[in-house]
């Protein structure tokens, strides 16, 4: 097998560069080119690097780690030189010319899943670390990477094992007169392992709100105050205000802090109707904003009379996402006209005086922390590819518990069992191809 190298650390200068090395030749390159016969194995030794016409390129701190004992499992030498782009170049340069070859994005860590080290999802959280922009999504990655998820998806294959067991036993021993298990005692353990199962697509929800910024959609009618509350939200006068409705056309929108998370906040046109073109535009951009909304701040003119409804279709997606109802100009006379009654949270504020402002925001910073907490309070990262084939493993129990309904013979409902286990294996990578692993451990960056 190759020995393959790579440089670790980005490129450019810096205090320190780390280059790694793995596969068998590392502990020659330990010896010929930095001098260290005596190979302490996990222990920093200061040294020169030589080259192959034995000069030195740059005093280095190297650590060797022995076979079933490093990140790959294979053997590995780890280089640290100075940070020197022309240093790291020349050092690579000549492992390439010792025999080595230059590594392929992720190949250390595939070495990693195929000698047994992690499994495939394990794997997947190592490329989900380096990218994780947010505390939370680093947390429930990292979780990941502990071998959390793969614990769950273990424990749901072992139930459908034991599901499984108890059905073909009657099939291959049928000599034996084997009594298969009582129907309802099947239906409990399906039904157990669709409770596990839906868990993990519980938290597959939550976990589209970690790779992303919640979007924030403020809507409502001409003249209500969305810019002046976008602008207080955001710190600064982003948005053009003017008394004269309709100032609004487009839509903006600034990323701001909200607490622990980073959130998008978005400042739509006035919902109104029109026979400008111009303004008719604005109006539909503005409900396509909300249709992409992950939370929508609904404010009105609490100054003017009842109504400030919006129309049907702004009304529907009010009821189906998070809201909160701003009641605006408080610092003027209040309609006190009771919206949608208990059913979204009001609040009245003032941006003429500010008042109401801070509660606004404390309330939503509690509304947007429940899109990413659930009741377990245990975090844990679903990507796409995991909840496609969860939902398969899914769908493939439920087919289970509707044949043992319709008392279908036994060797047709296993079958059922048996694919959902695939679909297990296929998430933690007991059985794969060579064709998944090229395109998944393509997507690291080099020298991980």
């Amino acid at each position: 097998m190759d020995t393959i190298i790579a440089k670790a650390t980005p490129s450019g200068e810096s205090a320190l560069a780390i280059l790694r090395i793995s596969g068998a030749m590392s502990s020659e390159i330990a010896k010929n080119a930095c001098k260290y016969l005596a190979i302490q194995p996990r222990f920093a030794k200061l040294a020169y690097y030589h080259d192959l016409n034995e000069n030195i390129l740059d005093q280095v701190v190297i650590t060797f780690f022995d076979k079933n004992k490093s990140y790959t499992g294979d053997f590995m030498l780890e280089i640290s030189c100075h940070g020197n782009p022309l240093i790291s170049e020349l050092i690579c340069k000549d492992l390439v010319e010792r025999g080595c070859r230059l590594a392929m994005p992720g190949e250390f860590t595939k070495l990693a899943f195929i000698n047994g080290k992690i499994d495939l999802s394990q794997a997947e959280a190592v490329a989900q670390i380096i990218s994780a922009k947010s505390h939370k999504l680093l947390t429930a990655v990292q979780r990941n990477l502990k071998g959390d998820l793969s614990n769950k998806l273990i424990k749901i294959q072992d139930l459908i094992l034991g599901l499984q067991a108890s059905i073909e036993a009657n099939i291959d021993f049928p000599e034996d007169d084997i009594e298969p298990s009582e129907p309802e005692l099947q239906k409990d353990l399906a039904n157990s392992i669709i409770n596990e199962i839906n868990y993990l697509l519980k938290k597959a929800t939550h976990s589209k709100y970690l790779q992303k910024n919640i979007r924030i959609c403020l809507i409502g009618k001409p003249n209500a105050g969305k810019s002046s509350l976008f602008n207080e939200m955001i710190g600064k006068r982003r948005a053009l205000i003017h008394e004269q409705a309709g100032t609004t056309r487009d839509y903006l929108e600034m990323e701001i802090n909200l607490g622990s998370q980073v959130v998008t906040v978005v400042d739509t046109a006035g919902i109104h109707q029109t026979m400008s073109e111009v303004e008719q535009a604005g109006v539909e951009l503005s409900y396509e904003q909300a249709v992409e909304a992950d939370f929508i701040v609904w404010v009105v003119d609490d100054s003017v009379p009842y109504p400030s409804d919006l129309p049907q279709n702004f009304c529907k997606l009010i009821e189906s996402k998070p809201t909160i109802l701003v009641r605006n100009k408080a610092d003027l006379t209040s309609n006190n006209t009771n919206f949608y009654g208990d059913k979204i949270y009001q609040i009245q504020i003032s941006c003429v005086t500010k008042s109401g402002i801070k509660e606004f925001l404390r309330e939503l910073n509690i509304q947007i922390n429940r899109l990413f907490d659930d009741e377990s309070g245990e975090d844990l990262f679903i990507g796409q590819r995991h909840e496609q084939l969860i939902k398969k493993c899914h769908q493939e129990v439920e087919l289970f518990l509707e044949s043992l309904d319709n008392k279908t013979g036994f060797e047709i409902i296993s079958a059922n069992l048996t694919q959902a286990r695939e679909y297990i294996d296929e998430m933690i990578g007991k059985k794969t191809n060579e064709n998944m692993l090229d395109k998944l451990f393509g997507q690291f960056c080099i020298g991980k």
